[in-house]
C-alpha cells in the first residue's frame, strides 16, 4: 500500500504566494488599494525573519479613513494570512501616494495592530469549532493526493479572489467590530484635526 501524496514546504510556499499573486493582487487594486507607499513597505518580498512573503497594500477613503491590507504567506503552514485595518488620519491627505517619503512601520505594530481584523477568522461571532469546522478558510484544505492537492489550490484560489473582489464587505465588518483610531500620517496617535 502507497503513502499519502506529500508536498514538500517549499513547493507550498510559492504555489500559494503564485495564487496569491495570479488572482489576490489583481482583485485588491481593482478595489482602488495601491501597493503600500511607504518607505520600508513590503511588496512581495521574502523576508528571511518569517520565512515567508509579505504583501502590504493601502486605500485612502473619502472620509480620510486610511484601510490597510497586509498579506503573510508563511514558510511551513497552509495558510495565507489576510489582515484589514483601518485608521482614521488626523489631517486631510490628498491621495495615498502622499505618503510615500514617510515611515509607515508604526501602523503595523502595538498598540495600531491591536485593532487589525484577520479575515475569515476574526470577524465570526459564536463558538470557534463552528467556524473551523464548516466556513471556508484562506488555508489549503487536505488532500491524500496530488490531484487531491491541486484541488484543494483551485478551491483556494477561487476563495482568495472572491473576497479579495469583495473586500469592502470585510470593510463592513471591521467596523462592526472596531473603531478607526485617529492617527497622524506616520501612524503616530493624533488628535482630529491636530498635526
Amino acid at each position: 500500500m502507497g503513502t499519502f501524496y506529500t508536498v514538500k514546504d517549499k513547493q507550498l510556499l510559492n504555489d500559494r504566494n503564485t495564487l496569491f499573486k495570479e488572482v489576490g493582487i489583481p482583485a485588491i487594486l481593482r478595489n482602488g488599494f495601491t501597493v503600500a507607499p511607504f518607505k520600508g513597505s513590503w511588496h512581495g518580498e521574502y523576508d528571511k525573519s518569517i520565512k515567508g512573503f509579505i504583501y502590504e497594500f493601502s486605500r485612502l477613503t473619502n472620509n480620510n479613513h486610511l484601510e490597510r491590507i497586509d498579506v503573510y504567506i508563511i514558510n511551513a503552514e497552509r495558510w495565507i494570512q489576510i489582515y484589514l485595518n483601518i485608521f482614521k488620519l488626523a489631517l486631510q491627505l490628498n491621495s495615498v501616494l502622499d505618503l510615500k517619503e514617510l515611515e509607515g512601520i508604526k501602523f503595523g505594530i502595538p498598540p495600531n495592530s491591536l485593532s487589525k481584523m484577520r479575515l475569515r477568522c476574526d470577524e465570526y461571532k459564536g463558538p470557534p469549532l463552528f467556524y473551523m469546522l464548516f466556513l471556508p478558510e484562506h488555508k489549503v484544505g487536505f488532500f491524500y493526493t496530488k490531484s487531491g492537492y491541486e484541488a484543494a489550490l483551485v478551491r483556494l484560489k477561487r476563495l482568495i479572489a472572491l473576497d479579495m473582489e469583495n473586500i469592502d464587505d470585510f470593510v463592513k465588518s471591521w467596523h462592526q467590530l472596531q473603531k478607526p483610531n485617529v492617527r497622524d500620517w506616520e501612524g503616530n496617535p493624533a488628535i482630529a484635526g491636530a498635526m
